[in-house]
């Protein structure tokens, strides 16, 4: 095969192209992150001021201690679950994106793969009698690397899926001791 001008400007076009699609794509799943976030924000804010808002009524409306008591106490598994399910989203967010990252960069990886293994080939077809072995070497060396790079890829996800299940349970045990807890001082109050 013969390299010619023509030949270079329309592979530099194509990666040019190509580079700018994988940029884009990067980016836009960049921003759509940012403006999931923000709005999980602006809605804890909202409510979060609705609660406190709700609240300092309640505790201006309770008559007596025992009432403030109980109202404090009612109001902590609520808080609790909320911040849980906010953590929740902003780990449901952060893993979609992760994912869709980890698509894209697997795409190019793969696509610059397939152009490697294409220039190597033309490369290999041009190569002087004698350079099997090399040739041969070269293939076996690109072969490992992927398989290490693929294995490298499965640990990594399931370290990643072990590490939310942990957080998750962690999370539901940490609630469900919040919510013991209530019960037993709301008990304890009611027997005062």
């Amino acid at each position: 095969m013969t390299v010619t001008p023509e030949t270079i400007v329309a592979a530099s076009k194509a990666n040019a192209e190509a580079g700018l699609k994988t940029a884009t794509s990067f980016i836009t799943t960049l921003f759509t992150a940012v403006e999931r976030v923000s709005s999980l924000n602006l809605a804890t804010a909202r409510g979060a001021f609705d609660d406190s808002v709700a609240f300092s009524k309640a505790v201006l409306a309770a008559k007596d201690p025992k009432a403030l008591a109980a109202l404090n106490l009612g109001a902590v598994t609520p808080a609790v679950e909320k911040s849980v399910a906010y953590g929740r989203s902003l780990s449901e967010i952060g893993g979609d994106t992760q994912e869709e990252l980890t698509k894209l960069v697997e795409a190019e990886a793969a696509a610059l793969s397939k152009n490697m293994d294409g220039a190597l080939e033309n490369l290999f077809k041009n190569a002087p009698a004698g350079s099997e072995p090399a040739i041969k070497a070269v293939k076996t060396a690109l072969a490992n690397a992927s398989s290490a790079y693929e294995g490298a890829q499965k640990a990594a996800k399931q370290v990643a899926a072990a590490a939310q299940a942990s957080v998750e349970k962690a999370t539901l045990v940490a609630v469900e001791n919040v919510e013991k807890g209530t019960k037993a001082a709301a008990s304890a109050l009611k027997v005062a």
